[in-house]
């Protein structure tokens, strides 16, 4: 993995919804709160893209039928 660059950019957030997100997150500042919510949403549209793409190939099947076919 490379070095990570932060870099300091100004946002308008909502300041009651970024405290309950440090408090749920247990971040230590609104920065690394935004950082660890970021990295999460990421994260889940890369596993989310790997099971479409696992399923499209046929070796993941939806054996308990949850996944709508417009999901797909």
């Amino acid at each position: 993995m490379g070095s990570v660059v932060l870099k300091r950019t100004n946002l308008l957030l909502e300041e009651g919804k970024v405290n309950k997100l440090r408090r749920r997150l247990r971040a230590r500042s609104n920065s690394e709160a935004v950082r660890i919510a970021i990295d999460r949403e990421l994260a889940a549209k890369e596993a989310l893209a790997a099971l479409r793409n696992l399923r499209e190939r046929g070796t993941l099947k939806d054996v308990f039928h949850r996944l709508r076919s417009d999901q797909e």
